[in-house]
């Protein structure tokens, strides 16, 4: 079964984010099929270039890259929107919204978790 990849950490001030991202497709180039949720502070990696400090280099370009390789199951939960006043709408990828209630259900659904 894939693996789900956690993202927490926000897109500037380290380079988790990146990595992180960096083996998600890793994985999927190895046929692996991961999927990312974006939760916390996760969900400012899906904003567009503009909403990112300017002092800070964005990792728009390896958003974007997700879907060349075929990483298509993408999650964002809700109470992580909720938190930030974001809207689908204002993300810059076609993601799978999920409550936090249900979160672990989608955990119980793969091998493999990987948590950043």
């Amino acid at each position: 079964m894939p693996c789900l990849i956690s993202l927490s950490q926000t897109p500037y001030g380290s380079k988790t984010a990146k990595e992180s991202l960096d083996l998600a497709l890793v994985l999927a180039a190895f046929e692996q099929q991961p999927a990312v949720l974006f939760l916390d502070d996760g969900v400012l990696q899906l904003l567009p270039a503009c909403n990112s400090p300017a002092s800070h280099k964005h990792i728009g370009k390896i958003i974007s890259a997700l879907e060349i390789y075929d990483i298509s199951e993408l999650w964002v939960e809700q109470e992580s929107l909720d938190l930030f006043s974001l809207l689908v709408s204002d993300l810059s990828q076609k993601v799978n919204v999920i409550p936090r209630a249900k979160v672990s259900l989608l955990f119980s659904q793969y091998e493999q978790h990987l948590v950043f």
